[in-house]
């Protein structure tokens, strides 16, 4: 394994594939020489593509701004030809059929997909522990949650096997995942990147948007401005939008502490936001502290009840062999949401509707006054593996994940930006990551922020000890 190419973000990849000073095919087989020395320990990628990746290589690849840059795919996002399983054993003889317009945009700029992470089971937990494939494994301690759902994603970039890689966030699972691993994640604005789709009920959009986890923020800039103006179409104008700079003014910020459920705080998470607060001050940005603009115990059960009510709306959508198959093989985490969501009354899914409209509109007020709003990532201390395993009690791991997700849904139901950034470290040694949030459509100040802080408090020079290690 070339320790020269080990550790490359994918700007610097692709600036060496297009001058000529090395090739797509070297980058790649560097990727999967990194992928056979460290996944075994983690089980971050679950399906290796590396004859077709290689010879994606070999036959050139376009010299645009992802040139020869080695991409992973979570297991929620279709590939043609490949196994399509979304992390659950009912669907691991589905094969993907299309390619969606973010990962044509990813590979219209010469992106070589080497294969797909782990996920669990629909995307539907806080951890990453399918039963159809094993956990897991926390890179920087192996006895402790990777997160999720996008937890093999963000693993694999955390080892250094690949500098970017997809995941998806319905609920904090691209962000929550990221603060676990030490890595970048931003969830964009819904709409911004991929299709707004529609919820079950028509006053609603999804609460799901795909971006990535990144080394770098530069990265998961250069990928946001490629989707972003993927998405836009031809009336766009290339990827004018690409953020490289740290912002050019003071910012407010609101610093809230208090979880969504009104419950306690881990001290590591009190750490590391009142750390980010000095941090921020001594850049100039005014920081105050502030509480939730809406009744934040009913919106936390207002999630849950949505996303388990989503749950049983597309098990009952479901043809009958499959919903049959369904109901009998599914996890116990999934079957238990599904139970819960089919036992909701009309009047509190009304409900919920109606708090998950109201917060937006108080979300948006609130961010005509603040310019960013930080919060903990989670209220709770790492997750120890098997600790919300898929097959523990459904009402014991209801009550420790509604605890854990505790701040990160807010801007899935408001559907606006956020990221976590990997800004403090605690006394054991694991990431704890920082939440930020912005206004609709303010990505570009939200990653303008991220260059500040990584600027000042770098973070690319930790890695774990397995990267370290198992590189020649």
């Amino acid at each position: 394994m070339s320790r020269e190419l080990d550790g490359l973000d994918a700007v610097a990849t692709a600036q060496l594939v297009r001058s000529g000073q090395r090739s797509a095919l070297e980058m790649i087989q560097a990727a999967f020489d990194r992928l056979h020395a460290r996944n075994s320990a983690i089980n971050a990628v679950i399906d290796c593509w590396e004859d077709e990746a290689i010879a994606r290589a070999r036959a050139g690849v376009p010299l645009g701004l992802l040139a020869g840059v080695p991409l992973l795919l979570k297991d929620t996002m279709d590939f043609p030809g490949h196994r399509f399983s979304k992390g659950s054993r009912l669907r691991l003889d589905v094969i993907g059929q299309s390619t969606e317009p973010w990962l044509a945009a990813m590979l219209a700029e010469g992106a070589i997909v080497i294969g797909k992470t782990n996920t669990p089971e629909l995307g539907l937990l806080d951890v990453t522990e399918p039963t159809a494939f094993g956990p897991t494994l926390n890179p920087w301690r192996q006895d402790i949650s990777s997160g999720g759902s996008s937890g093999g994603s963000a693993a694999a970039v955390a080892a250094r096997i690949a500098p970017v890689a997809h995941g998806s966030d319905g609920g904090g699972s691209i962000r929550y995942p990221a603060a676990c691993c030490g890595v970048f994640g931003l969830k964009p604005t819904r709409g911004r990147t991929t299709p707004a789709r529609p919820a079950f009920d028509a006053r609603l959009q999804d609460m799901v948007c795909s971006h990535v986890l990144t080394h770098s923020v530069r990265d998961s800039a250069l990928v946001f401005a490629i989707a972003d103006a993927a998405h836009r179409g031809p009336v766009g104008k290339g990827i004018e939008r690409w953020v490289r700079h740290p912002p050019d003014r003071t910012l407010k910020v609101a610093l809230i502490k208090r979880p969504l459920h009104g419950g306690a705080l881990a001290d590591a998470h009190e750490a590391a936001v009142e750390h980010a607060a000095d941090l921020l001050r001594h850049l100039g940005h005014d920081v105050v502290h502030c509480d939730w603009p809406f009744d934040a115990p009913l919106l936390h059960r207002a999630f849950f009840d949505r996303w388990a009510y989503g749950v049983h709306v597309e098990a009952s959508g479901l043809p009958e062999d499959e919903r049959r198959r369904f109901m009998d093989g599914a996890e116990p985490w999934t079957q238990g949401l599904r139970r819960e969501g089919a036992a909701l009354a009309a009047d509190r899914v009304e409900a919920l509707v109606q708090r998950c409209l109201q917060a937006s509109v108080q979300m948006e007020r609130f961010h005509r006054e603040w310019d960013v709003l930080m919060t903990p990532i989670s209220a709770e201390h790492p997750v120890p593996l098997g600790g919300h395993a898929p097959g523990v009690d459904y009402g014991t791991l209801r009550d420790r994940v509604s605890r854990n997700v505790a701040f990160t849904p807010v801007q899935n139901i408001t559907g606006q930006p956020a990221m976590s950034v990997p800004l403090h470290w605690s006394h054991e040694g694991l990431p704890v990551g920082v939440h930020f949030a912005a206004g609709a459509f303010r990505d570009e100040l939200l990653l303008q922020l991220a260059y500040q802080l990584e600027a000042v408090k770098p973070w690319g020079h930790r890695v774990p000890h397995l990267a370290e290690t198992t590189g020649a």
